[in-house]
């Protein structure tokens, strides 16, 4: 039964709470619609504020297109926030997890350095464990100020969003973005 409620997902969507249904219709404008994604699916999670979709688009590519478009109508985007890509969706299982991590190794080059970022939600799984268990697989340098990549680790209740990421330029942020507009 488990596998079966199991969503693979590749974007995580935030928005403000309770305003779920009106981000998930700006989504389906900007990627189903603009994009031209007639497979997208949008899902709510019990997280309020947070939406995850599943594209058959490549999401960092969705998020290069969605930066372009929100640099010139970035008031379009009331109610979807940002938009964080995922490599892998896993059981919320520290095992599984872990698993996911070292299947994304290659996507950190060998003289790059990471840091594990965790952010979790309806879960017993600590920060630490977390963090420890990953980095534990990954043999390359540490660096918690400016690495080369994060390993973002989305604990989302049941299941497990992760992605190796350019934080700068693979999570679109709009409030971000057009705080730095003015």
């Amino acid at each position: 039964m488990r596998q079966e409620k199991l969503q693979k997902y590749n974007l995580l969507i935030a928005c403000p709470r309770n305003r779920e249904r009106a981000a998930m219709s700006e989504i389906r404008y900007f990627i189903g619609d603009l994009l031209e994604d007639s497979e997208l699916k949008v899902s709510q999670t019990p997280v309020s504020g947070l939406l995850a979709c599943n594209t058959s688009l490549d999401p960092f590519r969705v998020i290069t297109s969605l930066r372009e478009f929100a640099v010139e109508n970035p008031y379009q985007f009331r109610f979807a926030i940002r938009f964080t890509p995922l490599h892998e969706c896993v059981d919320s299982e520290l095992e599984e997890i872990v698993k996911a991590a070292e299947r994304l190794l290659p996507k950190i080059g060998n003289k790059e350095s990471f840091r594990v970022s965790v952010r979790r939600r309806h879960t017993q799984l600590e920060n630490m464990e977390v963090v420890i268990a990953v980095a534990s697989v990954i043999p390359r340098k540490v660096n918690l100020d400016a690495p080369d990549k994060t390993v973002l680790v989305e604990i989302v209740g049941d299941w497990t969003g992760l992605s190796v990421l350019d934080e700068k330029n693979d999570i679109l942020s709009i409030m971000t973005m057009r705080d730095d507009m003015y």
